[in-house]
């Protein structure tokens, strides 16, 4: 008698764990299908007319203010940072130009989640947009708890498609820009 309720004692947990595996892997293949779906979907939406929609665009180039929120030296090289802020929102005088980000659709709300948004460098003075570009991004798609996914944008970060490089005349990546 002990030896059935030892085996029940086992066999019950072991089922439901057997159970809850196969569910979970039955589910990371149903979101893997969906992260592979929602991959060429923004890709497609990234080459749709050539590429031009998510294209960088600059409208005016200028200098960078020469101060601490902007520049800073790191050895042996030099960065620039452009602050953000939130679309419209002040952060002071002493930031003549920040960078928004601003998500322009949900695409997908579920798992895993899809948006298309925007990126622009924003002279504050006058709220001139002086470059801006589009783009998608698709973020998840692990199972959760477990592996969360990673994040897939379209199009691809590049140092010529770079915001700050195209705007900002004295950036210190820019004679990189130059002799491609």
């Amino acid at each position: 008698m002990k030896t059935k309720t030892v085996l029940w004692g086992i066999g019950i947990p072991l089922l439901l764990l057997t159970v809850a595996l196969v569910g979970l892997d039955a589910y990371g293949k149903h979101l893997s299908r969906e992260v592979r779906r929602w991959d060429a979907e923004i890709d497609a939406l990234c080459a749709a007319d050539g590429g031009k929609n998510v294209a960088t665009r600059v409208y005016e180039r200028v200098l960078a203010p020469e101060t601490k929120q902007y520049f800073s030296e790191i050895k042996p090289v030099r960065s620039l940072a452009v602050p953000t802020r939130l679309e419209g929102v002040p952060l002071g005088p002493e930031y003549p130009y920040v960078s928004e980000t601003r998500v322009l659709e949900v695409l997908n709300k579920e798992d895993p989640s899809v948006v298309k948004y925007r990126e622009r460098i924003v002279r504050v003075s006058d709220n001139k947009v002086l470059a801006e570009r589009f783009g998608y991004q698709r973020a998840g798609g692990g199972i959760p708890g477990f592996n969360p996914g990673e994040i897939r944008t379209c199009p691809k970060a590049t140092l010529k498609d770079s915001l700050d490089v195209n705007v900002f005349l004295n950036h210190p990546r820019r004679n990189i820009l130059e002799t491609k």
